[in-house]
This record gives structure tokens, sequence and C-alpha cells, in this order.
């Protein structure tokens, strides 16, 4: 990553291939792909620790590749017919073994996370209560990794469709029809096979099948990558959630500032590096931000462990938090 920054030139883009339109089409989602990464992993150049940047701009655009592939009927890339931390190896694989054959001698080790999760299902139906999340925590949940076809498809579509109606102002109409008319082509998609239909499926169309959906969602909220976290503890597993990709739903202070200067320090260390480094982070930060911000709480007029257990106490715990990663239990070790 660091070559690249320093002298993007020498890693040229390889130009778009001339396919006939009508055929090849599994090379163009390939050159779609690559088209997605190159800006974004320019960006991240301009980032303080690009590294971390580069990694969620890396499974991001796979993820997005393998959502096209299942949205077609073609045979999928073998490394979509896996999911979470499994198809990241299998990608680097696949890299390390392309980079081979094309006798380019030096391959860079990627890091992976464990997203633990498929998308549950149904979601739920699009309501002015939970239409907030259904847009701001769409790049958090989980993509149809692994799933059978139909709902593969359903998925592809549906958080396309959620997307559109959240960035062109239509909001929850736009959501809710797009919601209706995802679950009825699912529903046709499930009848065109042999194998059982879902219950729902089989109330017929209208609001009957709307209402047996929607009752059945195990999150209607589409809230199941919201968390509240301590950070006062920073172990391996807190840090392969904060190292994700994270979205942080609180402004108030010390908490931004300490959590970016974790994240953008220790993230893009060996996993086996990340815990020290983010305790001495933690605790360097504390000390700096004692040094010209008047705290409220009166932490910082106390010295040493015992300021560092006020911040625990009164400023690092139940931090609301978006993850993609979970964190860990409450009463897990960390």
């Amino acid at each position: 990553m660091a070559q690249h920054c320093r002298a993007p030139a020498l890693f040229p883009r390889a130009p778009r291939p001339s396919l006939p339109p009508a055929a090849f089409a599994h090379l163009r989602r390939q050159v779609d792909a690559l088209d997605a990464f190159w800006p974004r992993l320019d960006g991240c150049c301009r980032r303080p620790a690009p590294l971390p940047c580069a990694r969620r701009a890396w499974t991001d655009v796979l993820n997005s590749f393998c959502d096209d592939e299942f949205g077609v009927k073609t045979r999928q890339f073998h490394c979509c017919r896996r999911h979470g931390a499994a198809r990241r190896r299998c990608f680097t694989d696949a890299t390390a073994a392309a980079t081979a054959a094309t006798h380019v001698t030096q391959v860079t080790e990627v890091t992976v996370w464990d997203v633990a999760h498929e998308p549950s299902f149904p979601p739920g139906e699009p309501t002015a209560a939970n239409m907030d999340n259904i847009c701001r925590l769409r790049g958090l949940r989980p993509g149809p990794r692994g799933l059978p076809g139909p709902r593969a498809r359903f998925y592809t579509r549906l958080e396309r469709d959620f997307g559109r109606c959240c960035d062109n102002g239509t909001g929850l109409a736009c959501a809710r029809a797009a919601w209706q008319k995802g679950l009825d082509r699912y529903c046709r998609e499930e009848g065109a096979v042999k194998t059982g239909q879902h219950r729902c499926c089989q109330r017929g169309g209208g609001r009957a099948r709307s209402r047996c959906f929607a009752a059945a969602a195990p999150h209607p909220a589409y809230d199941r990558e919201l968390h509240n976290v301590s950070l006062a503890r920073l172990g391996p597993a807190m840090l392969r959630t904060l190292c994700g990709p994270i979205r942080l739903l609180s402004k108030r202070r010390p908490v931004p500032e300490l959590l970016e200067a974790v994240t953008s320090s220790c993230c893009a260390l060996p996993p086996e590096e990340q815990s020290p480094c983010a305790e001495e982070q933690l605790s360097q930060s504390i000390d700096e931000l004692c040094g010209s911000w008047r705290d409220p709480r009166g932490c910082c007029s106390r010295g040493g462990p015992e300021r560092h257990r006020c911040f625990a106490e009164r400023y690092l715990g139940g931090v609301p938090l978006a993850a993609a990663v979970p964190p860990p239990a409450p009463d897990h070790l960390q």
C-alpha cells in the first residue's frame, strides 16, 4: 500500500477489454469491479491510515461483485460461493495464483474480517420507524453470502432498490414498494422450482402475504448491526469489530477522538500487535487529551491508573456503534 501511494503510476490500470455486446457478461462484471476498486484505493492514499481504508474498499468491492454474480443465472465465480472470511481467503489465494502465473513475485497477505452472519430472512416491512436504519446501515448489512439462488437474487435487488430510495429522497413509499415487489418476485422464483416454498409464499398474493412476511421478520427494526459497546478493554475480539466497517453513532467527547486514535494507529498492524497498540494508544491519547480538554467529569484531575479507570467508567462504556462485524458478548474475554 505504501508503494502504491508513493507512486501510483507504477501500478498501471489494464485497459478495458473490447467485448461483444451480447456475450462475456462475466468478464464485464470483473472489469466493473476493478473499475470500482481503483478510485477507492486512490482515495485511501489521502487518509491518515491508508491500509485499513484499502482493506475495507477491497472487501466492499468483492462483496458487490459477488452480489452481481448471484444476480444472474450463470455459474458464479468460485470464491463467491463461499462467505465471510472463507470468501476473502479464497480471493486472496486466487490473487496469489494469478500473480504467480504472470511471474510477479511479490504478493501481499491480506487480513480478513469474520462477518458472523447472513442476512436475516425475511426482512422487515419498511415503516416510518425503521426507515432511518434501512438507509444509514445499508453499507453494514451482510450481503447474500452463500444463500440459495432466489434469496440471493432477492437481497441483491432489494438492497439496490433501498439504495435508490434512500438517495433520491422518495423514502418510505419507494422502499415499501421495493420490498413488496421483491417478495412477490421471490415467491414466483421459488414457485418455479420443486423445493418447498416459504410458508408466506403459500398465502397467495396481496396483503395477506405481506402481513405474513412482516410478522415472520426476525429483525423488523433493521437494527441487528446496532450495538452498545465498551471501549475500555480493547482485546482482539473487540478490535475485529472496530477494525472492520463501522459507524460511530455518538459525537460525545472524548469518544470520537479516542476511537480515531486507536483505529488509525493500530488496525493496519498484524493481529497479534493490535491489542498492545490499542492499549498504548488509548492511554497516551487520554493523557494528551487531558492537556487541552476541560473534562466535565473530573477524570483529568486524577493521575496514573486512576485517571484511566475514571475514563473507562464515565466515558468509554455504552458507546453506540453500528458495525458489520458483531462485537463480543459483554461477558466475553476480549
